[in-house]
């Protein structure tokens, strides 16, 4: 490990389970998992009638934090934070279940309010997502938390005593439902809704949800849908997936919801209870669609302990690429960032139609990225690079944004006779296959300009006269190294973008 970096674990000891996950940490608050471990306790089941956690229940629990710690231990973790969600925090006993299981496993354990567990659910989707308005809802086994931003600022929060597990208790029956349990579960979430005015304030806003419940709801829609990139993070759920979802799965018998694609079989008992919740709150606030966030809690909580000052980042792209680039990519930001110059230089000489801020933030994503493949393979970088980015944690992008950045990152001379889009046909917009290549081809010529990654070519001037595009490179020395590289390149940007183009280059002229 460098030595800049800090390993962090974060234990959360939720209502449904109990999870730690290891951090490699930058002095910037950037983050890479490294380990994550998980033990079904449900302990929200094990809360007695009036409200306590026996202590034979808190010692089954003690075994596992101690293990947790062998794990940090053997990781050479340097902090640890572990946090009491809903089942131990409104337990009648909690102080007493705390400093039992603080002192038996010899880790410092904190409650974390309903409050807390809003705000770092909030800390985890708004670093991890480039929106301003939205709601949060966080749907766990003893507790629901709905928090509204704007601006990308935290405004209000509630936390409700209520979760998938102990609702399916309440009325469930054993995880099979009847369309008058269906109701009575919807009337008692109802009730509690209308007591928060805020919550009818952001009718319109995307609604972005964290825990089992929305996960498992957006696998089994991918599933079902032949999703082309089963990437959970960021994927969307729409008003009339969720109203299917509600005139479906409470009618299956458990056992039938056991054997459905996509849903594992320890949530198929609470998988209604959670959605059920999930749709009170959903047509309640007035929301257009439920989007996923595959990062919540423990990187609330990680946020919190890195950045307390400033745990909100300005942009989650910007935030996710430097970290990325600090953990994964062996090459200088200065010449990813010279790069990048050159391309922003050759797009200002074209006449682009279309979605220009988009069109330069896919551009500059690819460039950043475009090195990604080379750890695992320099001379097939390209072919590394698309995987890579098709499963990377790249914060800030929609599914359609990253399939994009994926194909012009690691776009070849070879691929401008192939159709590119076939794949994602899904995902993509037909318009899509033409700016995959145009962008494709120009990211590729300003890397080839620089491929020394020395800086010959400093600088681009040009402009376009007909449909001839007149570009001189600037510099101080004959480009020696590389030429080959450059005439591929623009052989194909010529190609692609139907353009003529006269080159000057710099003293071998």
């Amino acid at each position: 490990m460098k030595d800049d970096l800090c390993r962090i674990g974060i234990i959360d000891i939720g209502s449904n389970s109990i999870r730690l996950v290891i951090y490699d940490t930058t002095p910037a608050g950037g983050y890479k998992i490294i380990k994550e471990c998980k033990y079904s306790a449900r302990l929200s089941e094990k809360i007695t009638r009036d409200g306590r956690l026996d202590r034979k229940d808190m010692e089954t629990v003690v075994p596992v934090l101690r293990q947790f710690k062998e794990i940090c231990d053997g990781f050479g973790v340097e902090r640890v934070r572990a946090g009491a969600t809903a089942a131990i925090r409104n337990a009648a006993n909690s102080a007493e279940i705390i400093s039992f299981l603080s002192e038996a496993s010899d880790i410092p354990i904190e409650v974390i309010s309903g409050h807390q567990e809003a705000y770092f659910g909030f800390l985890g989707v708004i670093n991890a997502f480039n929106v301003e308005d939205g709601f949060v809802i966080d749907i766990g086994g003893g507790s629901t938390e709905i928090t509204l931003f704007r601006a990308r600022r935290y405004q209000h929060s509630i936390s409700f005593p209520f979760g998938a597990v102990n609702t399916n208790i309440m009325f469930g029956h054993g995880g099979n439902w009847t369309g008058e349990q269906v109701h009575k579960l919807q009337a008692y979430v109802l009730g509690r809704l209308v007591e928060h005015d805020w919550l009818t304030t952001g009718e319109g806003l995307p609604l972005f949800g964290l825990g089992g419940t929305l996960r498992s709801l957006g696998k089994l829609d991918q599933k079902s849908n032949d999703y082309s990139l089963p990437n959970s993070h960021g994927y969307t759920l729409s008003s009339e997936t969720i109203e299917q979802f509600m005139a479906t799965l409470p009618a299956l018998p458990l056992e039938k919801r056991k054997e459905l694609d996509g849903l594992s079989k320890s949530r198929a008992d609470i998988i209604v209870s959670g959605l059920i919740i999930f749709h009170t709150v959903y047509k309640y606030v007035g929301a257009v669609q439920a989007v996923i966030s595959g990062e919540g809690l423990r990187e609330g909580m990680l946020h919190d302990l890195l950045k307390p000052e400033q745990p909100v980042r300005d942009s989650a792209l910007e935030f996710s690429l430097d970290t990325i680039i600090r953990f994964d990519i062996r090459t200088s930001k200065t010449h990813l960032d010279h790069i990048h110059k050159l391309a922003r230089s050759l797009l200002s000489m074209l006449k682009i139609e279309g979605d220009t801020r988009e069109i330069e933030m896919l551009v500059y994503v690819s460039i950043m990225l475009h090195r990604t493949g080379s750890n695992i393979n320099y001379y097939q970088s390209k072919r590394h690079t698309r995987y890579w980015l098709m499963n990377s944690p790249i914060r800030g992008l929609t599914h359609r944004q990253l399939i994009l950045c994926a194909m012009i990152s690691s776009y070849s001379t070879k691929s401008r006779k192939q159709k590119l889009s076939t794949e994602h046909k899904d995902i993509l917009l037909a318009s899509d296959e033409e700016w995959i290549h145009k962008l494709g081809t120009l990211v590729q010529l300003s890397i080839a300009l620089d491929s020394t990654e020395i800086g010959v070519v400093r600088g681009l001037e040009g402009h376009m006269q007909g449909n001839t595009l007149h570009m001189s490179l600037q510099g101080n020395s004959a480009i020696l190294i590389g030429l080959e590289d450059i005439e591929n390149a623009l052989k194909a940007f010529r190609n692609v973008w139907g353009l003529k183009v006269k080159l000057d280059f710099p003293s071998n002229v």
